[in-house]
């Protein structure tokens, strides 16, 4: 680390951090649809002075942006993303109202993302040249950027990445796991005033929704209790034709090992599956990962994620990854979705805190 003073923070630029969080929010970075957001980001950090870097997304155009301050390799890696859920389009129009910033992104996870180059910048105007940037797409869905980050970090050998994302200005100690998939029915259509001739796969995937809501998975004594949501169920042709085919989807949130979990979910589709002669059933598993503990640091309050993130990914890099953003995650993902300025100042403050911290580990 740099000779100069451990505790020197700068105050927050608030005006300029509401600048970049509107800019970042105006574009419509839907997971899958992150690229002209990227290229903003990209753009900016140029303009202030930083190096950047695209990393590209196997097999796609998309890339995420890696910033660092000289071509020297960061000990510490302020990370988060840039893609959100989908919204009304008025929501990609960002206000600044009765003491919030509004707009989707606002807590996840654009403001954040404007904190932390905010916060890095006043960093690197101290002197400091071991801070680095990281931007990521598809954070929403199946975590792709933070996965292709993975071997890059490694590579360059990052020591502390501190994601981010609204934990209501706590560090994070420990983050629940996820098992999520698909699972596809393929039943028979027939004129619904015959059932008895069909195969119906909507009533199998109703039947197998309930079953997997009826499980226990598990509870642990800091995580609490596993959750599991089956967020969609779509399936069938007409109200009047018994369904030949649906799809349904599951998120479970778990406090133990995530393969531990496959065999119930698989269990609970061959009990129900035996109760519909001739059902034709495949299930995808699209995310897998374990809960995770996290780097705390002194003199700062903690909590526990029940939500997702790229920090289960971005511990195979090696790195001692912490966890911290304001905001409040059950704002995000809403139509109110706002973070309070007050909370953006704090933040800006903390995240210089965090790396002063780590800079005594």
């Amino acid at each position: 680390m740099s000779s100069m003073p451990a505790r020197q923070i700068s105050e927050a630029p608030l005006s300029r951090i509401l600048e970049i969080a509107q800019g970042l929010i105006s574009y419509p970075s839907v997971t899958g649809r992150e690229l002209h957001v990227m290229e903003y980001v990209d753009r900016l950090l140029k303009r202030m002075g930083w190096r950047t870097e695209r990393w590209q997304i196997p097999n796609e155009s998309r890339f995420n942006v890696f910033a660092t301050p000289t071509s020297a390799m960061p000990r510490v890696v302020f990370t988060t993303h840039l893609d959100v859920v989908p919204a009304p389009e008025r929501l990609f129009m960002p206000e600044v109202s009765g003491g919030f910033l509004r707009g989707r992104g606002a807590c996840d996870a654009k403001g954040v993302a404007a904190v932390m180059i905010q916060a890095a910048e006043a960093l690197r105007v101290q002197g400091r040249k071991d801070i680095g940037l990281l931007f990521v797409v598809e954070e929403e869905t199946e975590s792709a950027g933070a996965q292709a980050a993975v071997p890059m970090l490694r590579e360059r050998n990052i020591q502390f990445i501190v994601n981010g994302e609204p934990t209501d200005g706590k560090l994070v100690a420990a983050q629940k796991g996820i098992l999520a998939g698909r699972v596809s029915a393929r039943g028979k259509a027939c004129h619904s005033g015959y059932p008895e001739l069909g195969i119906d796969a909507n009533a199998f995937l109703i039947e197998l929704g309930h079953t997997l809501r009826s499980i226990s998975y598990g509870e642990h004594p800091v995580l609490g209790k596993a959750t599991i949501n089956v967020g969609l169920l779509q399936g069938g042709s007409a109200g009047n034709i018994i369904s030949p085919k649906g799809e349904l989807s599951f998120w479970i949130r778990a406090v133990g090992p995530a393969s531990s979990l496959r065999d119930r979910v698989s269990s609970a589709i061959r009990e129900v599956a035996a109760r519909f002669a001739g059902i034709e059933t495949a299930t995808t598993i699209t995310i897998e990962s374990d809960p995770v503990e996290l780097l705390v640091l002194p003199g700062f309050e903690t909590t526990v994620f029940c939500g997702g993130s790229d920090v289960a990914f971005y511990v195979q890099s090696g790195a001692r990854c912490l966890m911290f953003g304001p905001g409040s995650l059950l704002l995000a993902h809403t139509d109110d979705e706002r973070i309070a300025l007050p909370q953006l100042s704090e933040a800006f403050e903390a995240y210089q805190r965090i790396y002063h911290a780590i800079g005594q580990l």
